[in-house]
């Protein structure tokens, strides 16, 4: 049940209306929402005397801990603009992200610093826990900007099919409609217990955030995302609510843990699942909900039910709430590109007019991947955008892989793709064509240029890569030679 009012900034109200009711979960302490509230004032002081401002586009890099949801909040009151930022990615990579959504500052875990020491930028602040604690002691008044749900409330990258990432803006309503939609079949409430138990720089990561402040329930933040420390949270303060990528899932699976009697939901999304060890899990007690989104949509916006799981275990649901789902085929057959309709919907790609109006048209997103609805509504995804490779919930690439590994001096030709993997859902496999092959020479040269979790995991060597007369890549001739089909 969604209780606020939408007349002021979401924890505000929620610290009027349930200052008493916990916000906050970690293994050291726990914040009421009136704590929470105090500890966000304190750090919207502090930014304040740095200059930042209203409409400003802040950047976060920032490790998993609750100060990352404190910083969000505070740049929420001064009417700011957050942009969290992968901490996976290489110094390079943020450079471009900084210079591409137009960042004023950046504010770094102080416990990244030395990961980021070479980051050239001029306003960029080191936060730490004693920076924090002397800021909350100090005595001011604060006035907020004005709250609308219309205005800008997060710009979060995501990687694009062609290896460029894409800044994409959600406005407050955008939020506050996906979790709606999450309320049409979940029936939320104060009482929920949600386990941040994503990459807060991603979508799913974040959304769990917000969901737990609209609805005035609890959040858990784990010591890390290392699975003993979700594992450990679990048993320590048993969620209501998980979300998690299938690489998790199976972990629990295999260590035979039970789910926890407080337990509603397990979201399952993060790319391609095998539907054995889904069904394995439902069977073991675990209340599985296969859910369907993208940044672009906020997150989930269809979902399978538990009690579909058996019957339709290839589906990702049916919309929830108010959301469309239509397939733009233009051939007989029922498969074409995934079209969704919500109100949950990006406002545009920051800075690129053009591919926002190749995307959204009409009100609909065209999500580039393609599927097929069956007589009852029911969502099957075929596969996801062709050049994009989800591996243990992290999207990569293809294209900017395989353009990192041409970089080679001694490397003629390569090409990029993803095996199925019952560990990580998928993982980065790479052929190169050179008359000197050393795989180790080649992950030490990619770690340079790329993100560790997008070096590939499996090498091939071929003396040409077959292409058709287009000069595309034929994918069942390299299969073939690779005897991978």
């Amino acid at each position: 049940m969604i209780s606020i009012g939408n007349t002021n900034h979401w924890l505000s109200e929620q610290a009027t209306m349930q200052p008493n009711n916990q916000a906050i979960i970690t293994s050291e302490k726990t914040f009421t929402y009136s704590e929470f509230y105090e500890e966000c004032l304190g750090v919207q002081s502090y930014f304040d005397q740095l200059g930042i401002k209203e409409k400003d586009h802040v950047g976060i890099l920032f490790g998993h801990n609750y100060e990352f949801f404190v910083i969000v909040n505070a740049l929420w009151l001064i009417g700011t603009v957050p942009v969290p930022l992968n901490t996976r990615h290489t110094t390079k990579e943020i450079q471009n992200q900084l210079r591409q959504a137009d960042i004023k500052f950046l504010i770094i875990d102080e416990t990244l610093k030395s990961q980021f020491a070479s980051l050239i930028f001029q306003n960029k602040t080191y936060l730490n826990k004693v920076t924090k604690y002397e800021v909350r002691s100090t005595k001011f008044n604060i006035l907020h900007s004005a709250f609308c749900t219309q205005h800008s409330a997060l710009i979060m990258f995501t990687s694009g099919s062609a290896g460029k990432p894409k800044a994409v803006v959600h406005t407050f309503n955008s939020l506050l409609e996906s979790v709606k939609a999450t309320d049409s079949f979940a029936d939320l409430s104060a009482e929920d217990v949600w386990l941040a138990s994503l990459p807060l720089y991603h979508i799913g990561g974040f959304m769990i955030l917000v969901r737990s402040l609209i609805t005035g329930s609890s959040v858990v933040f784990p010591d890390s995302l290392e699975y003993k420390d979700i594992l450990l949270a679990i048993h320590k303060f048993p969620p209501s609510h998980i979300s998690i990528v299938p690489t998790t899932l199976l972990r629990l699976l295999n260590d035979n843990v039970s789910p926890n009697t407080n337990l509603k939901f397990v979201f399952l999304g993060g790319g391609p699942s095998e539907k054995e060890f889904i069904l394995s899990a439902v069977n073991q007690g675990w209340l599985i909900v296969k859910v369907y989104g993208s940044t672009e949509t906020c997150s989930m916006v269809t979902a399978l039910l538990p009690k579909e799981i058996k019957s339709k275990p290839d589906s990702v649901g049916i919309p929830l709430g108010e959301n469309k789902i239509k397939i733009m085929s233009k051939s007989k057959n029922d498969l074409g590109e995934v079209a969704v309709f919500s109100k949950s919907l990006f406002k545009e790609y920051y800075n690129d007019q053009l591919t926002t109006n190749n995307e959204l048209k009409d009100g609909w997103y065209h999500t580039g991947d393609y599927g097929w609805l069956d007589r009852e509504g029911y969502l099957y995804i075929a596969s996801r955008r062709e050049d994009l490779i989800i591996t243990g919930g992290e999207n990569v690439s293809a294209h900017e892989v395989e353009t990192a590994i041409k970089s080679h001096p001694l490397i003629k030709d390569a090409f990029v793709f993803a095996l199925q993997d019952k560990n990580w859902g998928q993982i980065v496999c790479a052929v190169i064509v050179t008359d000197n092959f050393s795989e180790d020479e080649i992950k030490n040269f990619l770690k340079t240029k790329i993100a560790g979790y997008k070096i590939p995991k499996l090498f091939f060597s071929m003396e040409k890569i077959p292409r058709n007369e287009l000069g595309k890549v034929t994918r069942a001739a390299i299969f073939k030679q690779l005897n991978l089909d």
